[in-house]
Order: C-alpha cells, then structure tokens, then sequence
C-alpha cells in the first residue's frame, strides 16, 4: 500500500535491494501497510537498508515514519514506549519488534551523546542528513520500490569505506560513540578492505579524548562487538594509532609499539585473550579493577581473569597435566596457548622471559592428539565418599573429593573401581587435607 511520497528524489532498487524487498516478512509489511491506510508515510532505514545493499539478510528491521509517536501508540497499543522522548516506539508484529521513530532534527548535543531536543519536522531527508555514517544514511520506500540516498552511501559500500554524513568533527562532537562504532563497523562488514575515510580518521584521532565522557558500559559493548570481529588485530592497530584504545584502557607505561607488532602478526586469540594482551602489563589486580571499571559482566571477568592466569602458567608436557589443562580451560585452551606464545615471543612477561615460544606450539599439539575424556563428569558424590572413609561432611570430605575429581582427571578413570584403588592406597587419613592437591593448574 502506498503511503506518503519522501520530499526526496527516488532511485530504483538495485538488484540486492530488489532481492529483500521481494523477501520481506509479511509482519514487516503488515506494519508498513497499516502506517499507510492511517495517512502515513514509513521507510526502512539504517543498518537493515546497509545490509539488504550489500546482500546480507539483516538481523533487525528499523523504520522512519512521518507519524508522530502519539499516532503510533494509537494505531499500535500493544507498542513499547521505547523513546518517545525521541520519537521512538517499538512496535510488535508476529515474531518482530520493530524501532519505529518519527522523522526528525536533532537539537544542540551537550553532553557528546544525545541531543538536548529534537524537532519533528516530517522531512526524510532531513532525517538522513543526522545520521552518523553515509552507509547507514539510506532508506527503501517498499511500495514504491525505491530507494534514498543523499549522501551517496551507494558509492561508499561499492568502495568500502565509512566515511561521516558530513562534518565528521561536528558528528563525533554530537555523539563521541560514534568513534567505537565506527571501528565496529570495521569488523561487522567483514572485510579486511574496508577503511575509514581520511578525514574521518583524522577525527577521531583529534576527538579521541571524548571517549572519557562515554559511559563504560556503552564503550564495553561496542569494544566487545570489535573484539569479536573477524579482522579485528588490524582494526586494534588503528584504534592504538588513533589513541582510542590508550584513552578507553587508560594506558600509563605500555609499550605500543610490542603491542601493534604482535597484532601485525594476527594471532588466532578469542575476546579474552585479546583483552589481556592489549593489558598486559597488569596483574590479576589490575586487570580485575579494569573489568569493574567497564562494567563487565561476571561471566566476561571471569574468563578474562582465568585467561591471564593460564597464559602464565608454564605448562608441562605430561600426558596427565594436559589432560588437566584442557578440562580446566575447556576449547578455550588454544586461544590461551597461542597468547602465551604472543606473551612470550615479545617479552611482554618477565616470568616467560626464558621460555622458548614455539614450546606453546607443541603443548597445543600435543593437547590436540589426546583422546576424550572417558567420563568428564566427576564419577563419585559426596554421600559416596562419606559411606567409604567414615569421613562427616565438611571441609575435609570436600577437599578429598575435589582430590579424587583431579586424579581422575588426570588419570582418564571410567569407573568408581579405579577411585577406589586410589583410596587405599593413598595417605588421606592425615588432617593436614589443606596440602591436598586442589582443581587447579597451579
């Protein structure tokens, strides 16, 4: 159904954009459809028109409307009240939650994060023109089957690169988030071409300083999405040359230069080891202040913390302690080995100082050619234990549970007949149990 005309030149969908539209979910277009039977006009905007232009299905579905936030709430009243402060309302259709907001002009930005005010004045192009990036600055009029482009977005996708919807100064100046999203970005296209247009670059390297007004949370989510990317060791190259990263870290005495060679080298390593190595001249301490200090989750602190205490840690090439250092480390345990190889190969620990890098190389190795595990899971219980040394429960009895769970590691037992061969023949009668050997690498 056809709804109101854009005060902008049209241009035929192109062959990918065509491909989505004729794809779109019906509860999408139920919504487009109903805006337009109550005298409104809606488009498709931002990230989902980036991604139908490039040939990727997008994850969410964003719309700009010329409806004001009241008339949706009252031709959609089960909507969420998102931000109607800025015009925006989540509408629910089927399976969907779409953000639907008001076209609009953004006010004076204060606080480097969102407009004072905003204006509705109806425009769409208007409305492209404040967005952040030429790429996310088109929308699709679906019934129409055409497609808004201003500022050449088209072009920029074509030539990967993010370049700002004007001014970048005045763009990073409104919204300093706008400096971490740009280098996520990076890493959500996926493709190692991609580049940050020059001025913009210059930019951020100038507005760095912004970042300190961000809140932390907001900056963990956006550096998370960056640590996670396929191409992320050179996007954090730029983000070191660029002084994002020593601002976000508050970096004093790191040597930048170990850093940037050791990502030229784009080791394989998860968000946590990553996260380590760019910290790693801190200790336990310090890299869990870090952690607090960016409002991680405890999941997220929990493994970035364990990370740095196995990378180092100088392994053994046992058969039994390996078999303990991947059940303590999960598939984590390579991403853990390759960064002690990282750690090792530039001098970033003294403890690892004498170490041979490539030992690490043959520690992962071997981990790889050992068999499954029988039984990962422990094969006894605490009643089981209590009924066969007459030890009562407590610190004791858990102390030589957690003994038997790390010989049977060890050892790869299948049964409780091998527990309790191990029972008797050692010396665990004695109430010096704080020496026993506890589930740790250490």
């Amino acid at each position: 159904m056809l709804g109101n005309e854009a005060d902008i030149e049209g241009l035929p969908l192109t062959d990918k954009m065509t491909s989505f539209v004729d794809c779109l979910p019906s509860d999408i277009s139920e919504v487009l459809n109903h805006i337009a039977s109550n005298g409104g006009g809606a488009w498709i905007v931002g990230g989902a028109v980036r991604d139908a232009a490039m040939g990727i299905v997008p994850s969410d579905i964003d719309l700009a409307t010329d409806l004001r936030p009241e008339q949706l709430l009252k031709i959609f009243p089960t909507a969420i009240k998102t931000g109607v402060a800025f015009g925006t309302v989540t509408v629910k259709s089927g399976d969907y939650l779409i953000q639907t907001t008001t076209l609009r002009v953004d006010g004076e930005y204060h606080d480097a994060r969102r407009p004072d005010s905003v204006e509705y004045n109806l425009s769409l192009k208007q409305d492209l023109q404040r967005r952040d990036f030429t790429i996310n600055a088109m929308a699709i009029d679906v019934a129409r089957r055409l497609y808004y482009d201003p500022n050449n977005g088209i072009h920029d996708i074509e030539n990967c690169v993010i370049r700002s919807v004007g001014n970048p100064y005045k763009r990073i100046n409104e919204d300093a988030l706008r400096i971490l999203r740009a280098f996520r970005f990076l890493g959500q296209l996926e493709a190692a071409k991609w580049r940050l247009e020059e001025q913009l670059y210059d930019a951020i390297s100038e507005c760095s300083y912004l970042i300190d007004d961000l809140s932390r949370e907001r900056i963990w989510q956006e550096l998370h999405k960056i640590l996670r990317s396929d191409t992320t060791c050179e996007i954090l190259i730029s983000m070191i040359n660029t002084d994002v990263l020593p601002i976000v870290f508050d970096w004093g005495r790191v040597d930048r230069s170990k850093l940037i060679s050791a990502l030229r080298e784009r080791p394989n390593l998860d968000y946590a080891a990553l996260f380590v190595l760019l910290n790693y001249q801190l200790d336990q301490s310090g890299l869990n202040q870090l952690c607090k200090s960016l409002k991680l989750s405890k999941k997220h602190t929990k493994e970035i913390l364990s990370t740095s205490e196995k990378a180092r840690i100088i392994p053994t090439d046992e058969p039994a302690y390996l078999r303990l250092y991947r059940h303590l480390s999960g598939e984590r345990y390579q991403s853990i080995l390759r960064l002690a190889e990282v750690l090792c190969r530039h001098n970033m620990v003294e403890k690892l100082s004498h170490m041979d890098a490539k030992y690490y190389r043959q520690i992962i190795v071997a981990i790889r050619k050992l068999p499954p595990l029988s039984n990962p899971e422990q094969l006894i219980d605490g009643n089981w234990l209590m009924a066969i040394t007459n030890i009562k429960q407590g610190e004791k009895l858990g102390r030589l549970k957690e003994w038997m769970y790390r010989l049977q590691i060890e050892n790869d037992w299948s049964t409780i007949t091998e527990v309790e061969r191990c029972l008797a023949s050692i010396h665990w009668q004695s109430d010096d149990f704080e020496s026993w050997p506890k589930m740790r690498l250490v």
